[in-house]
């Protein structure tokens, strides 16, 4: 309750050379201030409510018990919150939440804690800076009843104090006031910045709250004041900014400084529709009502009639039609045992969705007949969170109930992911956990989490292990420094370039190229050349791809900015600017999808799906050569 702060917060990738830091808080417009009067409210439940304390006379910190009492009877049900303002609900500082404790049908008690600082007003005036100064404060007592907007209305009740304070030495006369302090003046994108100060306070949920760090594009020339005020559009309501330094950007390393990087293999965020067999020229993918794999010119047809058979048993059922020949949303295969597919499909308990669940299942005889995906111990058929191979190892990942934390990646128990392995393609199982994938650094997307990708995206954890760490089974994962985990919406893709190298592409985040030295545990940001994708104030659209290919290109499918066409981009090593591939992807945003890009060691490999406004759906798989994707 005295203003401190501290906190950090990471460069952002906003193409500026200079940034300005502030606090920042909205402030209700409020209006002429209302005039206190008395300290009862008569049409309240109940009846009249009266507050009291037992001596007017308070210090700074002081914690103040407050007794409430109603002529009759409280409302019904009894409030086990409300709010405290002082110095007026309407222009002070409110606590909100303050616990009730009732002693009868008509006495409550709470707790005021005096401020121990200024604190920010508001009124017809503007919005100012309160000094902790000595003299009398009226204390209300705001949302008694459950009132919808009550905090825009009067106290239910007041009484009034008087604070004796030393003399201030913040914000009185000529004294300074709000404080913010950067550990560095100078720093580039994705660089972390510590900050410290002190700010008044502006409202209370437990802890001081209202303030948040603003990080902006600095205008050039200009000057920021101490305190400034904007009216917003929305309302009239004020937006409030205080204690503004600034930051200069410096450089950012490129792409083209990185050279050519070598590709020794990669893995995918999220489900993946398609699967490009590592060492064999198959890849298989999912179709609406099939699934279908090709080894060259032959194509081979998969059916999914079973699936649902295998389902029964389960509280789970299929929810994406035909029920009868399921499309599947992520698809796995191993080149020893071309009969032998692994497949997720989408599911649902009976009370319907969300959520929607994977739902994992094998064949190992070309579809003719599906299986469940054994379950390991305590783990249930919800918790199935995707698949993953090394060779021909195939592992089904379990997601724990658990939340991770600072140091627990998330959907990890204790750091380990639970898995049902099988050497023989599916014939077998074995209950184990998740070790390092078998070249590269021991790093790895963890379990698959459904999310909503329209609204708030799906997390997916990065995981790491302790430098030089070794083993297929029986890891015990740790969180990096920096991404935790990433928005598997958006197909993440995380390549192996060395025993202890690693490149995150990310489409979806401002710092779409990460390099990491030392097997995923600290993380340096690259600069992009801009492309037209990057025209979207709300992020990347959906069914945005970005990869390397063995070459050590990237490619990229972006949405114009009149969000009508699609177009494949391609970043040569060393290149400064993006191409554009010609004639390749030939869809229209309006009326199709192009699904998230895969490599071969030669091939570059996607899905389009088109929703013609008359007849029925269509989807095409497409592989094309790298050598005829030049520009």
């Amino acid at each position: 309750m005295n203003g401190d702060l501290s906190g950090c917060f990471r460069v952002p990738s906003l193409r500026a050379t200079a940034l300005v830091v502030s606090l920042q808080t909205y402030v209700v417009k409020t209006g002429s201030p209302l005039a206190v009067t008395t300290t009862t409210v008569p049409s309240l439940p109940g009846g009249a409510l009266t507050l009291q304390v037992g001596s007017r006379d308070v210090t700074p910190g002081e914690r103040v018990v407050l007794r409430g009492r109603y002529r009759r009877h409280a409302a019904s049900p009894r409030d086990s919150y409300a709010n405290l303002c002082w110095d007026g609900c309407h222009s002070g500082l409110v606590e909100q939440g303050v616990a009730i404790h009732w002693r009868s049908s008509t006495t409550f008690q709470m707790t005021l804690v005096v401020p121990r600082t200024a604190w920010l007003e508001s009124g017809h005036h503007g919005v100012s800076v309160h000094p902790l100064t000595s003299g009398q404060y009226s204390v209300g007592v705001q949302c008694l009843g459950e009132i919808s907007g009550c905090a825009l209305g009067r106290s239910d009740a007041t009484v009034e104090l008087h604070l004796t304070a030393p003399s201030p030495t913040r914000c009185a006369s000529s004294r300074p006031c709000t404080t913010l302090h950067l550990s560095s003046t100078r720093s580039g994108v994705g660089d972390v910045v510590e900050v410290s100060g002190w700010a008044p306070l502006e409202s209370i949920i437990g802890q001081p709250f209202g303030f948040q760090l603003s990080v902006a594009r600095a205008a050039a020339g200009a000057r920021y004041d101490a305190l400034s005020v904007l009216r917003t559009s929305k309302g009239g309501d004020l937006s409030v900014d205080l204690a503004p330094e600034i930051l200069h950007v410096v450089a950012s390393r490129t792409w083209s400084d990185l050279g050519r990087l070598t590709y020794v293999a990669s893995s995918f965020a999220g489900p993946s529709p398609i699967d490009v067999v590592s060492g064999s020229n198959r890849i298989a993918w999912c179709e609406p009502t099939s699934l279908v794999v090709t080894k060259g010119a032959t194509i081979s047809s998969i059916s999914t009639a079973g699936v649902a058979a295998a389902l029964g048993g389960t509280n789970l059922s299929l929810f994406d039609a035909p029920t009868s020949h399921p499309p599947c949303s992520t698809v796995l295969m191993v080149p020893r045992y071309p009969r032998s597919v692994f497949a997720g499909f989408d599911t649902a308990t009976s009370e319907g969705a969300p959520p929607i669940y994977l739902s994992g299942l094998y064949s190992v005889d070309a579809g003719t007949r599906w299986q469940r995906v054994p379950i390991p111990p305590g783990s249930s058929d919800e918790n199935f969170a995707g698949f993953v191979a090394n060779h021909d190892v195939v592992e089904a990942l379990f997601s724990s109930p658990e939340s991770g934390g600072s140091d627990t990646p998330f959907g990890t128990t204790n750091g380990e992911v639970a898995t049902e392995m099988t050497t023989n393609g599916g014939l077998t199982w074995s209950t184990s956990t998740l070790g390092c994938p078998s070249t590269g650094p021991c790093a790895s997307f963890g379990p698959y989490y459904w999310g909503n990708c329209a609204m708030n995206g799906s997390s997916q954890a990065l995981l790491v292990a302790p430098r030089g760490a070794t083993g297929a089974l029986g890891r015990t994962w740790r969180n990096s420094s920096w991404p935790t985990t990433v928005n598997s919406c958006f197909a993440q893709q995380l390549v192996a370039t060395s025993k202890n190298g690693l490149v995150l592409l990310d489409p979806s985040s401002q710092y779409p190229l990460l390099r990491s030295s030392d097997g995923g545990v600290d993380w340096s940001s690259f600069a992009l050349p801009s492309n037209d994708g990057e025209n979207f104030p709300d992020g990347a659209p959906l069914g945005t791809s970005l990869l390397m290919a063995p070459d050590g290109s990237l490619f990229a499918t972006v949405t114009s900015a009149s969000g009508t066409r699609e177009s494949l981009l391609r970043l040569y090593p060393d290149a400064t600017a993006w191409c554009v591939v010609p004639g390749v992807l030939g869809v229209s945003a309006r009326v199709g999808v192009v699904g998230a890009l895969r490599v071969s060691a030669t091939d570059l490999v996607w899905s389009q799906d088109v929703y013609p406004t008359s007849g029925a759906e269509t989807s095409t798989t497409h592989v094309v050569a790298f050598s005829h994707l030049r520009c």
